[in-house]
């Protein structure tokens, strides 16, 4: 019950990206990617128009430059949301 929101410096994310969250992430997710490749946003104001897209209440806000080296982060990152005294890791 993720939402992902990417700002992508181009019109599509690499596939080995897109994979690399299929194979590790371990929990229901949504990708949402905002094209950034006209510069038409800031990072913050990408970031925005992900949220207004998104369905599910943990959202993650990424690069498209990065991969998670760690299974199952997913799982782990909505079980430190179980703590009432988290609300932003």
């Amino acid at each position: 019950m993720l939402s992902l929101i990417i700002c992508s410096r181009g019109a599509i994310i690499p596939n080995e990206l897109t994979e690399n969250i299929h194979s590790t992430v371990g929990a229901e997710y949504e990708l949402i990617v905002i094209d950034n490749s006209q510069n038409n946003y800031s990072i913050f104001s990408a970031y925005n128009e992900g949220v207004r897209h998104a369905k599910y209440p943990y959202l993650c806000f990424m690069h498209d430059d990065i991969l998670f080296n760690t299974n199952e982060w997913g799982k782990m990152v909505i079980a430190h949301f179980q703590d009432e005294n988290v609300g932003l890791i």
